[in-house]
């Protein structure tokens, strides 16, 4: 067995996957564009069509030629800012 450091890995894509909002603030600062799809229940193929369209309900970063997702967007997208900043309290 290797010595290298082990890093927690995003769930992959599962169409009947419900997330916990502790699984989404688990995340961390950004996520993949097919794990906010997942999230949000929508296809591979639609989220890439919104994300080249600039239409994703969320802000898409192009990093490096990957797509990423800023996880406070999509917090706040799923449960509003109001909520958010109660449950920071």
């Amino acid at each position: 067995m290797s010595n290298r450091t082990l890093t927690r890995k995003p769930p992959r894509f599962s169409a009947n996957r419900m997330w916990r909002r502790d699984e989404i603030e688990a995340l961390g600062t950004t996520c993949p564009l097919m794990t906010a799809a997942d999230i949000l229940s929508i296809s591979r193929n639609t989220a890439y069509e919104h994300a080249k369209a600039k239409t994703f309900p969320v802000k898409v970063l192009k990093l490096g030629g990957r797509c990423r997702v800023v996880v406070e967007e999509l917090l706040d997208l799923l449960y509003g800012v109001d909520e958010r900043a109660e449950g920071e309290r």
